[in-house]
């Protein structure tokens, strides 16, 4: 269970959002929308527990893993290595299977684009098994047919018990995905 309780933050002096409160159960999604520079970021890194809230209090008894809206690698490592990292003894190439990307199993991350780069990162979390996945904007960078493709990867992973917060400023129908969003304001 992670509950979220009155939370506020602010950043450079900026107020961010105040008395956010939320609770999200195993196998719920709970999409976080806003314009550019509401907090949505913030919020998802306080909940990680990468970011420090002003007041409030998060509580998390989940398991997480994070994609990261911007991913910089900027070190010399192939796509397969850096899943590796997710879990060594972890099955890699079912992993890249599942994301669409084991033709890319050999590329250096370094000469992928940003969808692919966000898909290698995904499939790194499939192999950490986290119970929360955050993920911060896991479609800007992606085709319509990739990101049809993932919201079905999502509604499978939700099926199975994993909950998930979902940072998103697209229009998508996510229609039998999500259980409840969070709207945060400038």
């Amino acid at each position: 269970m992670l509950r979220v309780s009155n939370v506020s933050a602010t950043r450079s002096g900026k107020l961010l959002f105040e008395g956010i409160s939320f609770d999200l159960a195993k196998g719920e999604v709970l999409q976080i929308k806003g314009p550019n520079g509401s907090g949505k970021s913030s919020l998802a890194a306080i909940i990680s527990g990468d970011f420090q809230q002003n007041s409030g209090m998060v509580e998390c008894n989940f398991r997480i893993g994070v994609l990261l809206q911007n991913i910089e690698i900027d070190f010399p490592i192939t796509v397969a290595e850096f899943v590796a990292l997710g879990d060594k003894k972890g099955d890699v190439a079912g992993a890249l299977v599942k994301l669409r990307i084991s033709e890319l199993s050999e590329k250096l991350v370094t000469e992928l684009s940003v969808g692919q780069l966000q898909r290698v990162e995904l499939a790194q979390l499939l192999l950490q098994n986290p119970e929360l996945y955050i993920l911060d904007e896991p479609f800007s960078a992606q085709d319509s047919e990739n990101i049809t493709y993932l919201i079905g990867l999502l509604k499978e992973l939700k099926s199975t018990g994993k909950s998930i917060i979902l940072i998103n400023h697209i229009e998508l129908d996510l229609i039998g995905l999500v259980d409840q969003t969070l709207q945060l304001q400038n």
